[in-house]
């Protein structure tokens, strides 16, 4: 009886440290992937620039602002190119087309690992299910002995 509790205890207790490791390790990539690069794309005819946007460093967490968006303007882009639109139209700036987007979101991010955890749990999973069926018959077996008549 005492041998039992010992075994569910000590099962209990890896189970646990296992599902404590994996928490940790989905919070850490949580806290990793929360600090997206925001980019501001410029178009002028067949002329193209992507270049990142300055961070705000009054952010404490994601270390850059949420409107860092707002810095991506036509002044912006001629500033970095100021002969970008040269030969198109007019010239001056009247054709550039600004974007802004973020590379590496925590949204991306979190995705991605978590696609990653899934599958290598269920990869996992099925490569231990033989091992783990044939412990569990094996106790089974060990349990439940026939008694002779």
């Amino acid at each position: 009886m005492i041998a039992r509790s010992t075994f569910r205890t000590r099962k209990t207790s890896i189970i646990t440290i296992t599902l404590s490791a994996l928490c940790l390790s989905v919070l850490l990539q949580i806290a990793l992937a929360a600090n997206p690069i925001s980019f501001c794309k410029c178009v002028c005819g067949q002329e193209k620039s992507i270049s990142p946007l300055p961070r705000d460093a009054q952010h404490p967490i994601f270390g850059g602002s949420s409107k860092a968006c707002g810095a991506c303007t036509k002044q912006y882009c001629l500033a970095l190119k100021p002969d970008m639109c040269k030969g198109v139209g007019t010239g001056v700036g009247d054709e550039l087309v600004t974007s802004c987007f973020e590379r590496d979101s925590f949204k991306d991010q979190f995705i991605v690992y978590l696609f990653l955890t899934i599958t290598f749990g269920l990869l996992g999973y099925a490569g231990l299910q033989p091992f783990l069926k044939g412990l569990w018959q094996n106790r089974q077996q060990r349990a439940y002995t026939t008694v002779p008549l």
